[in-house]
């Protein structure tokens, strides 16, 4: 079945006080439907582009024309829904918005957004679709919204000298945890995403174990770890009087206290499902050389030695990701390249396109739903946007900032960690 959906339902005839704000990423706001039942919009979330603060100023009403479908909805249907079961896809569809309805939209959630936030942007009031997709929060029960991020240790072969020892040593969310909590930053740290993804009970028991005392240290600011009760985020201060309730124990019960029920629960979903496993492989083998093996080949392949990687190349097309995607899993056992071959472009394309997409599947976040009355618990995968070549530049000194400063860190012994184990290798 298509998860592609036409619509000319339009959510502007509905009242900006039917929709809730839930939460909201680097590009997207989230909310929820809470009207009267309807027979679209009930068990839906709408989901709607920003923008810079200021941006939208700058354009008039009378550029504002026709756009296309937001590129998450097609990105999903054609090539997503290639790779991962469509069972654990939410359902998306495009629907028509309008400045004013947008505008009294982004004013109803001011007061609910998160201070850093709302410094930084707001909902673009120059778009005239938005997608609206399954409500994995909403209603009875709650949900449990987890950004896992990488789930491997690099393949060695394609690492400098440098930053082989490091880069196999620990995780790229450890080292980055580590540092920016070193840095006075709030971050996950005691969680490592390779025992999230190991599939061994204990491992995945001990990074649920990590997030929640993350969370409960940052007062719920961290975006590792999101838990929602009736559609609404709840912060570690109101655990007791929301989330005790429907894990059937006492209100009176303390953090620590708690957290066994909250493992137990997630457990089953986390196991016996294998939405984690196939994100982990999927990450590992799309992202077969590292971004250092990356810019080796691009060296050696082109005559842009001191650009970017990808510099000059245009974006994959539709039809490409759809073509790319039909490759890879037919041929899921593709050798790698010896580090003295040589590479054609096209074969440099390739390998370009899967770093892109493995990037989506390390960005992306998984939802647990439980206890609803009217459904069965489940695991979904979301936030699966394609990205950019231009963002290559901005990864690969990432990767260098993060490793060195690492490195150096813990050779100075300003960090102590034990090192990650990658069940996988």
């Amino acid at each position: 079945m298509s998860l592609l959906q036409e619509t000319s339902h339009d959510p502007t005839t509905t009242a900006v006080t039917d929709w809730a704000y839930v939460s909201e990423g680097g590009a997207t706001m989230v909310f929820s439907y809470v009207g009267q039942k309807h027979p679209t919009f009930t068990h839906r979330v709408l989901r709607v582009r920003k923008v810079a603060l200021g941006h939208y100023d700058e354009v008039d009403d009378e550029e504002v024309k026709e756009e296309p479908d937001d590129p998450s909805i097609a990105f999903q249907n054609s090539v997503i829904a290639l790779l991962l079961p469509t069972d654990n896809l939410p359902k998306l569809e495009s629907v028509h918005v309008n400045r004013q309805w947008l505008r009294e939209l982004a004013l109803s959630a001011t007061n609910k957004r998160p201070e850093l936030r709302r410094l930084k942007d707001d909902i673009d009031l120059t778009r005239r679709k938005a997608v609206l997709a399954t409500d994995l929060v909403g209603g009875r029960g709650w949900a449990v919204e987890i950004k896992p991020k990488w789930a491997f240790l690099p393949n060695p072969a394609y690492l400098s000298s440098e930053t082989r020892e490091t880069k196999l040593r620990n995780c790229r969310f450890c080292m980055h945890s580590t540092r920016k909590t070193a840095e006075g930053e709030k971050a996950a740290l005691g969680y490592c995403p390779l025992d999230l993804f190991s599939g061994d009970k204990t491992r995945v028991s001990n990074a649920l174990a990590s997030l929640w005392n993350a969370w409960v240290r940052t007062e719920g600011h961290i975006n590792n770890l999101k838990i929602f009760v009736g559609g609404e985020l709840i912060q570690p201060k109101n655990v007791g009087e929301r989330l005790a309730p429907i894990l059937l124990i006492p209100q009176e019960y303390t953090l620590d206290e708690m957290l066994p029920t909250f493992q137990k629960a997630l457990l089953p979903l986390l196991i016996e499902s294998q939405l984690l496993a196939k994100l982990g492989t999927l990450q590992r083998t799309l992202d077969a050389l590292d971004i250092e093996g990356l810019r080796h080949f691009w060296q050696k392949s082109s005559t842009r030695t001191d650009g970017p990687i990808g510099a000059d190349s245009p974006d994959p097309s539709m039809i490409d990701w759809i073509e790319f995607a039909k490759d890879y899993s037919g041929n899921k056992t593709r050798p790698t390249p010896p580090l003295d071959s040589s590479m054609d472009d096209a074969t440099l394309r390739f390998y370009i396109m899967g770093y892109l997409l493995s990037a989506t599947f390390k960005d992306c976040s998984v939802i647990l739903r439980l206890g609803a009355e009217d459904m069965e618990d489940s695991i979904t995968a979301i936030d699966l946007d394609p990205k950019k070549i231009e963002r290559l530049e901005t990864w690969e000194n990432q990767d260098s900032r993060i490793v060195h400063g690492f490195r150096d860190a813990l050779r100075q012994g300003e960090v102590t960690i034990d090192p990650c184990s990658d069940a996988g290798r």
